[in-house]
């Protein structure tokens, strides 16, 4: 099994826990390797990583990851989002011609199941496979895509590497953030959906359990995200009691684990983890939040939930990407 991760120093506790999950729950898996693409670890932190992989008996490569702006020749920008989380688009150059298959994970993320049936999965002639996000078309046509088109969330992809070089993506994606003059829409995530919209296998949404999932009700979820065409309630509950791997997807309801005072439900899971980690000794951070988006948490739960629901989903699915799309319209 090839795994891929990207970090940059910030991230590199969290992606040891990602680590620690993987390697733990995926004991019979003969070959685990790993290819770490590298925005700026510290030796310090290299170290402990790679104390994980002599730990569990696995083999760990550390690719340093190009600036993507000088490739692109843009001032690429990624918002809140750390730059190094580009550097996916670049694995064609990056890993070794002869990786045929690749699970890419976020560095956010608890594996806690076995990922053999996700990784021996016939991808059907499709280049990659990922768990569906919940948008609406509004969002969606910011990234240039039709609403009936899939978007996934890219933090899980399982891709064919093969067709990832025969149809060029890595290119497609170069060309498309320069089209864009480096402000994509949805950073990476959106630039990748909209190369390989038309060429996506849709996974269960137990490979890819985010936090939206367990903030939300499913017809709340639905009602604030309003996507056209989504999973069904039954199948994430399933992904709610039973994920394969969780991801902690940024909400403006709850904190991340590694944050003090996150009540999600897999917080106390993940800091298990984190107390079997070489960071065991740091302490949780503090949440950073803006106190925009702290006191509006505060509204939503003040006020009757269907009304808080239809407000925060006429913001966030409706109103954001309108603007949005009327900034790039005009050129600003």
């Amino acid at each position: 099994m090839n795994c891929v991760f990207s970090s940059d120093d910030n991230f590199a506790d969290i992606l040891g826990c990602a680590l620690i999950s993987l390697f733990e729950n995926n004991r019979e898996q003969e070959t685990i390797e790993v290819y770490i693409l590298d925005g700026g670890i510290s030796e310090g932190n290299k170290r402990k990583l790679e104390s994980i992989f002599h730990q569990y008996e696995r083999m760990v490569h550390f690719i340093e990851v190009p600036d993507i702006s000088q490739l692109t020749g843009e001032a690429v920008t990624s918002g809140r989002w750390p730059i190094s989380t580009f550097a996916r688009i670049l694995i064609d150059s990056l890993l070794p011609k002869e990786v045929k298959r690749v699970l890419y994970l976020d560095c956010d993320i608890l594996v806690l199941g076995s990922l053999k049936d996700l990784w021996e999965m016939d991808l059907k002639d499709k280049t990659a496979a990922g768990v569906m996000d919940c948008l609406s078309n509004q969002r969606k046509q910011n990234a240039g895509i039709n609403g009936e088109d899939s978007y996934i969330n890219a933090g899980v992809m399982l891709i064919d590497m093969d067709k990832w070089r025969e149809n060029q993506i890595e290119k497609q994606c170069m060309n498309y953030i320069r089209i864009c003059n480096g402000q994509v829409a949805y950073n990476d995530q959106g630039v990748i959906n909209k190369v390989l919209h038309k060429d996506l296998l849709v996974l269960p949404p137990e490979y890819n359990a985010m936090t939206l999932f367990f903030d939300f009700t499913y017809p709340d979820m639905i009602k604030y995200r309003k996507p056209q065409s989504y999973y069904s309630a039954q199948q994430i509950d399933h992904a709610r009691k039973h994920p394969r791997i969780v991801h902690f997807t940024s909400s403006f309801l709850s904190l991340r684990p590694w944050v003090k005072g996150s009540e999600h439900p897999y917080a106390p899971l993940w800091r298990n983890y984190y107390k079997r980690s070489p960071w065991r000794a740091k302490d949780l951070r503090s949440d950073n939040r803006s106190s925009y988006r702290k006191i509006y948490e505060k509204f939503y739960r003040l006020m009757p939930l269907p009304f808080s629901v239809s407000l925060s989903g006429f913001l966030h699915s409706v109103l954001v990407p309108m603007v949005h799309m009327r900034k790039n319209q005009s050129g600003e």
